[in-house]
């Protein structure tokens, strides 16, 4: 058991740096942008969700089956009900702790990572779909 934990550690920190030298790339070959830095936490929102998340929880965020043994699928983001049921800590605590199923990623990502997942999984609320982000979206 310990060796399958290994290599998922590692598989884990191989796609989270293979997202980073993936947004680092494209630097030169876009155009100037009067809001640069937002621009760039939304790319890397969007690797982070697609190379970290996507893989359980599906690119649209709608989460998957339950597993062989009887255990409850990924979460799924898009449900209302869940967005109400989690807060912003509570996230954090599943993004850096695992959850059931879910492996652990406190080790292998930022604080500022976390908080850009924990960012696009409430952007995936459908009841803030087309609703300006508020000023405390950031605060758990």
């Amino acid at each position: 058991m310990p060796s399958r934990r290994a290599v998922l550690r590692v598989l884990v920190v191989v796609v989270v740096l293979a997202a980073a030298l993936l947004g680092c790339g494209k630097g030169g070959d876009s155009p100037p942008q009067n809001n640069s830095n937002n621009n760039n936490n939304n790319k890397e929102e969007e690797n982070l969700f697609h190379n970290v998340c996507a893989r359980c929880h599906g690119l649209d965020g709608t989460g998957g089956p339950p597993d062989p043994l009887g255990n409850p699928g990924p979460k799924n983001f898009t449900d209302p009900a869940f967005q109400r049921s989690m807060t912003d800590a509570q996230l954090r605590s599943a993004i850096e702790n695992g959850n059931r199923g879910m492996p652990a990623f406190g080790a292998v990502l930022t604080k500022a990572q976390i908080d850009l997942m924990i960012k696009h999984v409430r952007g995936l609320d459908p009841s803030r779909r087309g609703a300006a982000p508020s000023a405390s979206a950031g605060s758990p």
